[in-house]
């Protein structure tokens, strides 16, 4: 987190230089935490986080559209290594809780395309991702009502955290990045990954 923070006041102060250096290491520390502080390590979790480092790296080149590609792609399949991560220590279903999200991921999806509008070339990719992370959340809470503990919670905390930042980074994506959105996509992207991770080390 530490890095994280430091990032965070090189973007405020503008010092692009350190942004780009720091952005590259907020991943390693929570990759080497994990490997080293479970008995019982998973190959998915850390391949996500590989893959969140990967995206790290393609999108300093954000203005970039291949970079760009690449690096949502990146974070794709971070998603879906996380995805099946959550279905494999998810005790049960709470049905209600499925269905109630699923109606929600609907409108919200659709809501924050109309928000987001990408590019044409980008329109594919964009739904795709967006459903990815959509189910990502919506298994994410599943694990934490079968749990209900501390742990489960930040797992779930830390998909919608990923919400929040993807969210903002598509917004952005395609408009003038502001200080105060560049910081914020960064702490919640933080905030995402040390929140699954700590809590799949629960």
């Amino acid at each position: 987190m530490l890095v994280s923070l430091i990032h965070a006041i090189a973007i405020f102060f503008r010092k692009e230089q350190l942004r780009r250096i720091t952005k590259i290491f907020i991943i390693p520390p929570l990759l080497a935490y994990y490997l080293t502080g479970t008995d019982a390590i998973s190959i998915l979790p850390a391949l996500a986080l590989l893959l969140g480092w990967t995206g790290d790296i393609l999108l300093l080149k954000l203005n970039d559209r291949l970079f760009f590609k690449l690096g949502l792609g990146a974070f794709l399949l971070g998603h879906i290594a996380y995805i099946i991560t959550f279905v494999t220590v998810t005790g049960s279903i709470h049905f209600p809780a499925l269905i109630i999200s699923a109606i929600i991921a609907v409108p919200y999806g659709i809501a924050a395309f109309r928000l987001i509008h990408p590019e044409k070339e980008l329109i594919i990719p964009v739904i795709v991702y967006m459903a990815i992370l959509e189910t990502m959340n919506i298994i994410g809470l599943q694990l934490f009502l079968s749990r209900m503990d501390l742990y489960g919670f930040l797992i779930f905390a830390g998909c919608l955290c990923f919400m929040v930042s993807d969210a903002i980074l598509a917004y952005f994506t395609f408009r003038t990045l502001p200080r105060y959105g560049a910081i914020l996509i960064m702490v919640f992207y933080a905030l995402a990954q040390a929140g699954i991770i700590i809590g799949l080390m629960g």
